[in-house]
């Protein structure tokens, strides 16, 4: 390896470190979490009160202490389970062979939309 190569390479590690640190710091917690079942708004529920919501008795969505997670699914995987608490803006849990997103929006209205094109 070339010393050239080698200070691209650490030029270029910094800089993924940087910035997945400053997305982790300047990332928001949510407000509350939308459910969807088969593409359908299934219910929006908030993240400031504890609470277990039976989705379609398929799925067990636990809300505590500011998080989500999925504390049970009658999917086969189980992969919605192991991904975790969720309660920053943007992040989701998935269960594909329900059908089930759940996603955690901010406290502004959400009304669908990523980006506007003129």
């Amino acid at each position: 390896m070339k010393i050239a190569d080698f200070k691209l390479f650490l030029i270029v590690g910094v800089i993924c470190a940087v910035l997945l640190i400053g997305r982790n710091y300047f990332q928001e917690e949510g407000a509350s979490v939308v459910v969807e079942v088969d593409g359908e708004i299934y219910g929006t529920y908030s993240l400031n009160k504890n609470q277990t919501i039976m989705i379609n008795d398929t799925n067990r969505l636990v809300i505590e202490d500011g998080e989500a997670y999925m504390a049970e699914a009658s999917c086969p995987d189980g992969l919605c389970i192991s991904q975790g608490h969720i309660s920053a803006s943007g992040t989701m849990i998935v269960c594909l062979p329900n059908r089930v997103v759940v996603q955690v929006i901010d406290s502004e209205a959400d009304d669908g939309l990523d980006a506007v094109t003129g």
